[in-house]
């Protein structure tokens, strides 16, 4: 057993191999174009008999059951399972692995049914080589901000109902719309070894990885890409990226070099708060999770043939929630936790909208709370209640009924004040 706080990072390639088998046994080359190299990169915690790791994933989102894929992975190596704060970019130009997405498929080669099957096992063996270096840490965390990089694309017009604003650039917003808000914090957590050596950074910021979309159909790392850049090339130090409350926030700029500005942009101002930092003791690592049952959103049954109808987005995917939910009309939604000392991070499914990631900072009694979204396609959109009654897209994507938000919120802020005592800032 190693006491005190404990912490490695590693990173494995999950860019799709274009070399596939056919049903036949034949070998059938794929046709997208690899613009970036795809990585999942973790941070592996452990303190005593706690556990826990952060795995950031190039990628739109991960399926149903890919927790459990992972750990099966890890038990066939011989390692027990722990808690693991699983968090997909929402990379528009990366492969999904089977049916439920709710995106546009710009390119049905980028269905990969067996995708999350290859993936779970790299980072099962990237996670286990982790094991191998763990070593002893003292940890800070510090916040700063990147403006200028994002706008919320819900615009309210004077009758109150949403228009969205898809790119900024093209489509300046009229005088009249009201412009919502957005959570431009950077959140920057510092390993440094006992001996004062930095050895990597985990770093929170939302907004849509949307900067590529010139290149659907292709695969890109987008904007996140380069936010590692900066560390590496600049520092030579690992780093793990979150997505924060990205479920309203999009780049305020895309294609061509977008992705590279917004990014540099981003690290550059969390490379900054990173140099800031001097981690000076070894906080306490404890893990938690509440498991919370919020109602599902109720949709009519869309035909059949939706399932296979890449054309119609939202009918597609509200066949899903219909097969989905349709015998069991609730959502388990698993908050994780994991605190260390006086900074929490805490895990939720779905795209947060910016005011809930917010609320749930503000509402925290711990110094530094970290608000992660987790994208995926059982929850998608978590709108809060009035951005169902002004419409837009949304709402018209998320698995959640109107009501759930708020539970969720509440919920969150709950669990953060059961874990701690106010702290003086």
């Amino acid at each position: 057993m190693r006491t005190g706080l404990h912490a490695a990072f590693t990173d494995v390639d999950i860019t799709p191999d274009q070399d596939r088998q056919t049903a036949a046994g034949k070998k059938n080359n794929r046709s997208y174009p690899i613009y970036d190299p795809l990585k999942a990169r973790i941070l592996l915690l452990q303190d005593g008999d706690d556990t826990a790791a952060v795995v950031a994933v190039d990628g739109f989102e991960l399926g149903i059951g890919f927790d459990e894929k992972v750990a099966a992975a890890l038990a066939a190596r011989g390692i027990a399972p722990f808690p693991t704060l699983f968090c997909p970019s929402h990379i528009g130009s990366t492969p999904i692995s089977n049916y439920g997405a709710y995106i546009m498929i710009f390119a049905q080669d980028l269905i990969i049914e067996n995708y999350e099957d290859e993936i779970s096992n790299r980072i099962a063996e990237g996670i286990q080589h982790a094991f191998e270096k763990l070593a002893p840490v003292r940890m800070a965390s510090r916040a700063g901000h990147a403006p200028d990089v994002c706008y919320n694309r819900r615009f309210i017009k004077p009758d109150g109902l949403v228009h969205m604003v898809f790119n900024r650039q093209e489509s300046p917003p009229d005088p009249g719309w009201i412009e919502q808000g957005i959570d431009d914090e950077v959140s920057v957590l510092r390993f440094d070894s006992l001996a004062g050596e930095a050895i990597g950074a985990f770093i929170n910021f939302g907004c849509h990885a949307l900067c590529s979309t010139d290149k659907y159909g292709g695969i890109s790392a987008d904007y996140p890409r380069y936010v590692a850049d900066v560390f590496g090339e600049v520092a030579g130090l690992p780093i793990v990226f979150a997505q924060g409350g990205l479920g309203d926030v999009v780049p305020i700029e895309r294609d061509g070099w977008a992705a590279r500005r917004i990014g540099r942009s981003v690290g550059a101002q969390a490379l900054y708060v990173f140099e800031q930092i001097k981690p000076e003791s070894t906080p306490a690592m404890a893990t938690h999770q509440l498991d919370v049952e919020i109602p599902a959103r109720v949709w009519p049954e869309e035909p059949e043939e939706m399932r296979f109808n890449f054309k119609a987005m939202h009918n597609r995917y509200h066949r899903f929630l219909y097969e989905w939910y349709e015998q069991n009309p609730t959502i388990r939604y698993p908050i994780k936790v994991i605190t260390l000392g006086d900074t929490a991070l805490v895990h939720m499914p779905g795209e947060l909208f910016h005011e809930t990631a917010l609320a749930i900072k503000e509402a925290s009694p711990f110094r530094h709370t970290v608000v992660i979204s987790r994208p995926t396609r059982e929850v998608a959109y978590v709108p809060t209640p009035e951005a169902f009654e002004q419409g837009g897209m949304e709402p018209n994507l998320a698995a959640i009924a109107p009501s759930s938000e708020p539970l969720i919120r509440q919920a969150a802020i709950d669990v953060l004040a059961g874990l701690r005592e106010p702290v003086a800032v």
